[in-house]
């Protein structure tokens, strides 16, 4: 995905929440894979395939994953999923962050610090 100037920001909660509802349920596959694309980007989870990714990746190795710029890491996706996840109202949103945020914490519990761990924990049992 090229990042231009509207996907440098922080996006709105009801553009994260259509952009959810597309990646579950647009009839288009095309929407679908759109809607996936932005939402990969805004929730990475460092776990794709080259496949899934669709092109973040090119056939040389000067170019990685591109991710929210405030995104350094699996704790930053974590932050802004869990944000995500009290922050929606919406099923489909809850789910496919749920789901992401299971894949994140999955495949990268082990880079993350204790103190990173406590607080995803109690962020979690929050929501």
């Amino acid at each position: 995905m090229n990042v231009n100037q509207s996907e440098a920001s922080q996006p709105t909660l009801e553009q994260l929440d259509g952009w959810c509802e597309q990646a579950l349920s647009a009839a288009s596959s095309e929407a679908r894979t759109s809607a996936e694309s932005r939402l990969r980007y805004y929730f990475p989870t460092f776990s794709e395939s080259a496949a899934e990714l669709s092109g973040a990746f090119s056939s040389g190795s000067e170019r990685v994953l591109e991710v929210f710029p405030t995104i350094k890491g699996p704790a930053e996706a974590a932050q802004l999923m869990t944000w995500f996840l009290h922050q929606s109202s919406k099923v489909l949103s809850q789910s496919y962050v749920v789901r992401r945020l299971r894949v994140l914490v999955l495949n990268h519990l082990g880079v993350l610090a204790d103190e990173q761990k406590e607080a995803l924990r109690a962020s979690l049992l929050e929501a």
